[in-house]
């Protein structure tokens, strides 16, 4: 009994120092990867360090659910792999010690690992989701000459809509600018076309610095003078060559409240995913019955028809029947029918216009439910991620039997890519609506579980699953057989 604990210790310090390794070497690749996508954002906008101290730590609180599984992979290939190459793993089956027993201590303290990922995604990670919106959304407002995108009116500058048709990132220079200045009224409008601009925050981050050159303004003068100026002056045009205007706007960092992000699936625990599930389905069913009951009825019901004492009766009288329209229509006069067409017309052109708004909410409110659900499932399958994983990585080294950071690495980035590829189109299908959302957020579990299954089994009956010339010889026996 003693050896047995002795041996529980050992596996465990052998592994554990390796998960402790590998978990900081994960998260500092995704975390790397995290910041290049969002290096472009960053650079230039004077950040202090404290903020982007805050930016990297809420970064990599949110990648931790996703580094413990690589890490349990990494960790256990590693482990069992060094063990398998200097034949400990042999010593303990000649004394009589199975694998699953000598798995049993470290699949104890992936059980916790798992748990601990449940806990973090549920209690700590949304917190810090939270937080990492409402930095890089400030972010993005710092320095906002650097968040113009190309071909798209910006409009994140107050009162004006800037439109640049292409950009020199190196050289700070803006082709093709268009800008729609609205003053204090519709009235007092700005146009302005320039081939070319430039815009710079000023020293005291107060103002934005509009340098302009080769172009024109056109400004609405209807806002003064009198009538007869507004016939024959309706406004005012101005060319030249470069113009400079200072554009009131606080370039300093502004954190926004973290409370405005409450709403995204990603900043929620499990309580609160519920309740945002619960209120989409009834926003959904609200919209859908006022839809039914406005359509329940023909649009002769709800047009009264003044004059004839019968045609109202007739009106009132389809209320409740299922008289023909054609019935209806003989008994009005020619005034009334054409009253009645160009009523059913305007009600067709109305009620078509609001079917297309109520099409795009239900689309947005059905993605957004789909999101809130997906994020509901997520926190499941990534701890639990974390299990099947050992599954897959520690048999698997024993069949290997190679250690160190060789062969382990690559085929531990080869079955994790599988299941980022597997996992992501699963997401993508499901937040779409192509799949369910259940189906497509589980699809990785479902496929990588089996696999896990049949190594452990494999390597648990000394199996061998990479003796390539056994492969061989089984393609040989079935070519033989169908006479090739």
């Amino acid at each position: 009994m003693r050896l047995f604990k002795r041996l529980d210790i050992f596996l465990l310090k052998q592994f554990c120092l390796l998960f402790a390794g590998t978990f900081f070497i994960c998260l500092f690749i995704f975390l790397m990867q995290f910041l290049w996508k969002w290096v472009d954002e960053m650079i230039g906008k004077g950040l202090e360090l404290s903020v982007l101290a805050q930016f990297f730590f809420y970064a990599a609180m949110t990648l931790v659910p996703l580094s413990l599984p690589l890490a349990v992979l990494l960790a256990s290939l590693i482990t069992f792999g060094n063990m398998g190459e200097r034949l400990e793993l042999l010593a303990m089956k000649a004394a009589g010690i199975p694998l699953v027993r000598i798995l049993r201590p470290v699949l104890v303290f992936v059980l916790c690992v798992a748990a601990g990922s449940f806990y973090f995604q549920n209690v700590i990670g949304p917190k810090c989701s939270k937080q990492l919106a409402a930095l890089t959304y400030s972010i993005r407002q710092k320095s906002p000459e650097l968040e113009i995108p190309e071909g798209v009116f910006y409009n994140e500058i107050p009162g004006y809509n800037l439109f640049v048709e292409r950009k020199d990132a190196e050289r700070g220079m803006l082709y093709g600018v268009m800008i729609y200045n609205q003053g204090s009224s519709f009235d007092d409008t700005q146009v302005v076309l320039a081939d070319s601009g430039r815009l710079q925050s000023t020293a005291d981050q107060k103002y934005l610095r509009l340098t302009l050159y080769d172009g024109q303004r056109f400004r609405n003068m209807q806002n003064t003078g009198s009538a007869m100026d507004h016939a024959t002056v309706p406004y005012m045009r101005e060319t030249f060559k470069s113009e400079v205007d200072l554009i009131p706007f606080d370039n300093t960092l502004n954190l926004l409240d973290a409370s405005l992000f409450d709403n995204n699936a990603q900043t929620k625990n499990l309580k609160q995913l519920a309740r945002g599930i619960d209120s989409l389905k009834a926003h959904l069913d609200t919209v859908g019955r006022e839809q039914y009951e406005q359509y329940s009825y023909g649009f002769l019901t709800r047009t009264r028809l003044d004059g004839r004492q019968d045609s109202a009766q007739l009106v009132e009288k389809a209320r409740t029947s299922t008289l023909e329209f054609d019935t209806v229509l003989a008994h009005l006069t020619d005034q009334e029918r054409a009253r009645v067409v160009r009523l059913a017309t305007e009600r067709v052109q109305s009620g078509e216009t609001q079917t297309e708004m109520l099409k795009e909410s239900s689309r947005y409110t059905n993605r957004l439910l789909r999101v809130h659900k997906f994020e509901r499932h997520k926190k499941f399958t990534l701890s639990l991620a974390c299990i099947i994983f050992f599954f897959i990585g520690a048999p698997l080294g024993a069949i290997i039997r190679k250690g160190g950071l060789g062969v382990p690495v690559v085929v531990s980035v080869i079955i994790f890519i599988f299941y980022y590829i597997v996992n992501a189109s699963g997401e993508k299908l499901c937040k779409s609506g192509t799949w369910d959302t259940t189906f497509g957020a589980w699809l990785s579990t479902m496929v990588l579980a089996p696999i896990g299954a049949w190594l452990t089994w494999k390597s648990n009956q000394d199996s061998v699953v990479f003796n390539i010339e056994a492969y061989q010889q089984f393609v040989k026996r079935i070519l033989k057989r169908i006479g090739l």
